[in-house]
């Protein structure tokens, strides 16, 4: 990002613009994140021990959940260094020797679940992954999710879930408004496995990057199902790095800034005519996406200009417009349109910065649909339990959901170009 500021500058000085700009203020907002090089990224693992995790490990068939403990251990040690822990209502750091232990049922000896203090303990630089049945002592996932918001989808990080169906023999704890308990027993029957969870956090990229290499390792036929909530709705990043350029009225392309490709610059032919682009994108849901419907969508557009103090002024009108239509000769292919008329959106014989960020609605930003078919309410007589599926977990996810979206506002695609005068 420096570096690219850094060539703004420069260009600007070298060139003039038509203005007296000896310097300029780095641009309002942020640009997509440039492609990199993965880098090495240490991860913290999380067991939970609590006895309502125990029957997990008492059937050989069907169990994905005895070969997690290596499974986590290969996939993490490849990318970083990686520290082991179990928890209850406190949180125990574990050695090699006994985080292996975790396949054995005699550990889960927690009484209290508490992933709201693991949340509290995670390191947003590192990668966290929890093991979990997603049950939390009290019921009080409201809190898990109001810290997960603050602490990683304020500050623009990624959350994902991985959802395992496996063969479990034990008891299940606090279910209904009674907290019964009940035995369960799936017996080698994959219509009655039970889930448990993997809560994954961390850098977007690290989250995606996990979830790719997990998909890859799994070699049981065992039901899974993924969920990434992320501010980055794409597989790759959704600006002029990945778009085909077409139908270019009354703009001409422009390199005076030199600018990266995440970005464009244009020049206009007339500055009292119409203007406008198309751009060919291909939509690229990375695994685990929440499922979108694009025949509506929400946009947010700000234009600047630099005044004559050098610094970036967000002009009070735009008449910008945007059109995203289905390009049927081609599936998840579809054909944008910029639309803007310069002397009632641009700041004449100054330069301009336009963005636009391209986002679903609340309504369009769905939760995929294995997780309503693994979720059960249970009212006080708990007569529709099924212990092949976890309590309210279409809430519970549903909250995540929800808190990524009003916290950092999932975006599509995001349109930066400059107009130079």
């Amino acid at each position: 990002m420096k570096k690219f500021l850094l060539i703004i500058c420069a260009a600007i000085f070298l060139a003039g613009c038509g203005q007296k700009i000896q310097s300029v203020p780095p641009l309002p907002g942020t640009l997509p994140s440039a492609l990199t090089a993965p880098e090495k990224i240490d991860t913290d693992i999380y067991f939970d021990a609590t006895v309502s995790m125990k029957g997990f490990t008492t059937l050989a068939a069907g169990n994905v959940y005895l070969t997690l403990p290596d499974l986590l251990g290969d996939l993490c040690g490849a990318m970083g260094e990686t520290n082991f822990f179990s928890f209850g209502e406190q949180i125990h750091p574990l050695d090699r020797a006994n985080y292996r232990k975790f396949t054995s049922p005699d550990v889960y000896t927690e009484l209290i679940t508490s992933v709201a203090n693991v949340v509290d303990r995670a390191d947003p630089n590192h990668l966290s992954i929890i093991v979990t049945d997603l049950f939390e002592s009290e019921s009080d996932w409201s809190n898990v999710t109001q810290k997960l918001r603050e602490k990683f989808f304020a500050n623009h990080l990624a959350v994902a879930v991985i959802g395992i169906k496996n063969s479990f023999y034990g008891d299940i704890f606090d279910v209904g408004l009674n907290a019964a308990k009940f035995n369960y027993n799936s017996w080698d029957n994959p219509d009655r496995f039970r889930p448990f969870y993997l809560l994954i956090m961390g850098r977007d990229d690290f989250v995606k990057n996990f979830l790719q290499k997990f998909n890859e390792q799994q070699t049981l036929p065992n039901d899974t199902g993924y969920l990434l909530l992320s501010e980055n709705l794409t597989e790759n990043p959704s600006d002029f790095s990945n778009f085909e350029l077409s139908d270019v009225e009354n703009f001409y392309s422009d390199d005076t800034l030199g600018l990266d490709g995440r970005a464009k610059e244009f020049g206009l032919d007339n500055f009292n005519s119409a203007a406008s682009f198309m751009l060919n994108w291909q939509y690229q849901p990375p695994l685990g996406a929440c499922p979108l419907d694009l025949s509506d969508f929400d946009t947010e557009i700000e234009i600047f200009a630099v005044d004559g103090d050098e610094n970036w002024i967000l002009r009070e009108k735009n008449d910008v417009r945007v059109s995203l239509l289905k390009d049927d000769r081609q599936s998840q292919s579809f054909l944008l349109k910029i639309s803007l008329t310069p002397e009632k959106s641009l700041a004449e014989g100054k330069l301009n910065f336009v963005r636009i960020k391209i986002m679903p609605t609340e309504r369009g930003y769905k939760l995929p649909t294995w997780i309503d078919l693994w979720s059960v309410n249970v009212d006080g007589s708990i007569k529709n339990f099924d212990g092949s599926k976890t309590v309210n977990l279409s809430r519970v996810l549903g909250s995540l959901k929800n808190s990524v979206f009003a916290a950092s506002r999932p975006a599509l695609l995001q349109i930066n170009f400059v107009v130079t005068p």
